[in-house]
């Protein structure tokens, strides 16, 4: 029967001509079914290291039975041996249950000659550029699918690979050690003598220093000599009777004497020195109108202070 008889016997035969289009239509959905096969290849999603095992099925557990080796191609066998250029965002949005159309819009036909009906497995061979230049490696990915046709499991024949898709958190430096401790100086120790009581009224030399004077820097200078010391100061103070240059040099010539003092009783000269003040600070003020008491009661400023600095560290 040739195709014009047979398009005759359907428009005499309702029934014939119902059971023509039937066929048709099974023929194109064949057809689609087999292009749609053809489009099919492999999945993609995060996996943890390269090359990995899928997890065991149900039935593998059940079984104690191990999964499968992940077993790549030969790159020569590809259609494609060159690979693609993948695009890196499309390979992050792979995630396990992706039916086979989902993966072939995002990373597109596989590279190997799959087969058609019931493949189980899509492979892809995939370049990444290095960002040293024109530099870049080739890798293979192949995505298992479960008896629905579901993404699975994605893996990759290179740990480094992975890395490109899902790059693994750079570990933070540790902290610097802490920077070792600095020695800190102990605050100068001050002897507060008062010069009332080291050298006779208005005097400044070694030979007016009264008895009770000498007996308390002998002390102090035996407590130097045996101690770590780093330095020693004499500040001498006079109070406000008098001219100003007439206190400034009385407080410096009194510093300096006992400076001499403790110099001769053994305390090294490179570790002392003075200095005066003068009238510039007070520790007391005082108003009275009767010279005696007003002196009487301007007598703490009149004083010679011993600034002993130990060293760093010492005890």
């Amino acid at each position: 029967m040739n195709e014009s008889s047979e398009v005759r016997m359907q428009e005499k035969n309702p029934h014939a001509r119902r059971a023509g289009q039937a066929g048709r239509r099974l023929a194109l959905l064949t057809a689609c079914v087999a292009s749609l096969a053809v489009m099919s290849g492999c999945s993609m999603f995060r996996s943890s290291k390269a090359p990995a095992s899928p997890a065991p099925s149900s039935a593998a557990a059940a079984t104690g039975s191990s999964p499968p080796a992940v077993e790549f191609p030969a790159r020569e066998s590809a259609s494609l041996k060159e690979g693609t250029f993948v695009n890196l965002d499309n390979l992050r949005q792979m995630i396990p249950g992706m039916t086979k159309p989902q993966v072939y819009d995002l990373l597109g036909p596989p590279h190997f000659s799959e087969g058609v009906f019931g493949v189980r497995t899509w492979n892809y061979i995939f370049n990444f550029r290095t960002g040293n230049g024109n530099e870049f490696i080739t890798c293979q990915y192949q995505l298992r699918f479960n008896k629905d046709m579901q993404t699975e499991a994605g893996n990759w024949n290179r740990r480094e690979c992975a890395d490109f898709v899902f790059p693994r958190p750079v570990a933070a430096p540790p902290p610097p050690p802490p920077p070792a401790p600095v020695p800190v100086k102990p605050a100068p120790r001050q002897i507060t003598l008062g010069a009332d009581a080291l050298f006779a009224f208005d005097k400044s030399d070694l030979a007016s220093i009264s008895p009770e004077g000498r007996r308390r820097l002998d002390e102090i200078g035996k407590e130097l000599r045996s101690v770590n010391v780093e330095r020693v100061r004499v500040i001498g103070h006079a109070d406000r009777l008098g001219s100003a240059s007439y206190n400034d040099r009385l407080s410096r010539q009194r510093a300096a004497t006992v400076v001499t003092y403790l110099v001769n009783s053994g305390v090294p000269s490179n570790l002392i020195s003075s200095d005066g003040r003068g009238s510039r600070e007070p520790v007391v003020q005082c108003d009275q109108r009767n010279r005696s008491e007003l002196i009487a009661c301007l007598a703490p400023n009149r004083r010679v202070v011993i600034e002993i600095q130990g060293k760093a560290g010492s005890s």
